[in-house]
C-alpha cells in the first residue's frame, strides 16, 4: 500500500483525491510498460509518442523484409489469407508505421504470431501449407530479433507475460467508446491513428465469445498500448508544469469540452484530466488491481 504524505492529508480532500489519481496512474504505467516516451508537442499542445531508437537497424530492416516477402507470397493465391484481414492490416502497419518503432512493432508482431498459430494449428482457418508456415516463421523471427536487439522491449514482454488480463465490464466498454473522440482531439495524428485502431479492437475482442465458454478477454498488445499511453497522458496533465500555454488553451477549448462529456461516467468539471483518470481506473480494473 502506498502511503500518502501527511502534508497531502493536511491539504484537504481535493489534494488527497488528486494524489490517489497520481498513484493509480503511476501504478498502471508500471504494470504496462512500453519503451516509448509520451510528451506534449509544444507547437500544437497535443500528445505524441516518441519511439526508442532502433538498435542494429540493418538487422531489423532485414527481418521486416522477410516478413514483407512472406506476406506477399501468401496473398493473391489459395492460402486463405485475405488482404482485408486483421492480421494483414497489422503486418502492414508494422512494415510502414512501426518500421522504426521497436516497441510497437514487437507488440503487434507478437499479436499476429499468436493469431496465426491459432488459425493454422487450432481452428484450421488457414491451411498449414508452405507459404502460411513461412509467414508465421518470419513473424516469429521478427519478434525474436526485436527482443534480442532491444533489451528494454524484451524486459517489458517478460513483465507483460505475468499480467493477468480480466474481462472488460459493460460500463468500461462504453467509457472507452465515448472517450475515443476526446483522445483523438488531444493527440497528434499518429497517436490518433493508433487509438482509432486499438480502442475498437479492444472493445470488440472483449465482446467476442470464446469456444470454451471462458469470459472474453481483451488482447495484451492493445491493452498495453492504450492504457500505458493513457496513464502517461494523465500524469502529464496533472503535472501541468509541462504544458505550454498553447497546450493548456487546447485542453480547455470549447471543442474538447463539448465532445460527449455528458455521456461519460465522470463530471464535466473533471475536464480532460477527469476522462484520462477514469480510463486509468478501467486499465487497473482489467489488470484486477481495482
Amino acid at each position: 500500500m502506498v502511503k500518502i504524505d501527511d502534508a497531502v492529508w493536511d491539504a484537504g480532500p481535493e489534494a488527497v483525491a488528486k494524489e490517489i489519481e497520481r498513484i493509480q496512474a503511476e501504478m498502471l504505467a508500471e504494470k504496462l510498460p512500453m519503451a516509448e516516451r509520451i510528451e506534449i508537442n509544444p507547437d500544437t499542445g497535443k500528445f505524441r509518442a516518441i519511439a526508442i531508437p532502433v538498435e542494429n537497424p540493418t538487422t531489423l530492416s532485414a527481418l521486416l523484409s522477410q516478413i514483407e516477402d512472406a506476406l506477399e507470397d501468401c496473398l493473391g493465391g489459395h492460402n486463405g489469407l485475405a488482404e482485408r484481414s486483421g492480421n494483414v492490416k497489422k503486418l502492414n502497419r508494422v512494415l510502414t508505421k512501426y518500421k522504426d518503432d521497436p516497441q510497437n512493432a514487437e507488440l503487434t508482431l507478437t499479436r499476429v504470431a499468436s493469431s496465426l498459430r491459432s488459425q493454422l494449428h487450432e481452428t484450421r482457418e488457414l491451411p498449414d501449407n508452405e507459404d502460411n508456415l513461412a509467414l508465421l516463421n518470419a513473424v516469429e523471427e521478427g519478434v525474436r530479433g526485436i527482443r534480442a536487439n532491444h533489451p528494454e522491449v524484451a524486459n517489458n514482454r517478460e513483465q507483460l507475460a505475468q499480467q493477468a488480463i480480466h474481462a472488460l465490464a459493460p460500463e468500461d466498454k462504453e467509457l472507452l467508446q465515448q472517450a475515443l473522440p476526446v483522445l483523438a482531439e488531444i493527440s497528434e495524428p499518429e497517436l490518433v491513428d493508433d487509438f482509432e485502431a486499438d480502442i475498437p479492437e479492444l472493445i470488440n475482442d472483449a465482446l467476442l465469445p470464446l469456444p470454451d465458454g471462458a469470459p472474453p478477454l481483451p488482447g495484451t498488445d492493445v491493452t498495453t498500448r492504450v492504457f500505458s499511453r493513457v496513464s502517461k497522458m494523465a500524469l502529464l496533465i496533472q503535472n501541468g508544469k509541462d504544458l505550454a500555454q498553447k497546450g493548456a488553451a487546447a485542453f480547455d477549448s470549447d471543442v474538447v469540452k463539448s465532445i460527449r462529456l455528458a455521456g461519460l461516467a465522470i463530471s464535466v468539471t473533471g475536464g480532460i484530466g477527469g476522462i484520462l483518470f477514469a480510463l486509468v481506473k478501467v486499465g487497473l480494473n482489467i489488470l484486477g488491481v481495482l
